[in-house]
């Protein structure tokens, strides 16, 4: 491998990683107001929380707050 190439892979893969946008994990209790893009969310009494793309929007689902509690909600997008 070429000395320029391994350079720019090194610089894509630092700005691909400064970004900051990073992902929460899944069923973790998140804020009503939270900035990031999710693509299936769980909506709860407490707040929402990032749940797989397979569960269908209007079906139950389930978000686990700090200390450990699940928290009923319902998928809605």
């Amino acid at each position: 491998m070429s000395l320029g190439l391994l350079v720019g892979l090194l610089t894509i893969a630092l700005a691909a990683a400064s970004t900051g946008a990073a992902t929460p994990p899944f069923y973790a209790l998140l804020p009503s107001d939270y900035p990031g893009p999710l693509i299936r969310v769980c909506h709860t009494e407490y707040g929402i929380c990032l749940i797989p793309f397979t569960i269908q929007p209007g079906a139950p689902c389930e978000c686990v707050a700090a200390n450990g509690t699940w928290v009923p909600g319902l998928t809605v997008h």
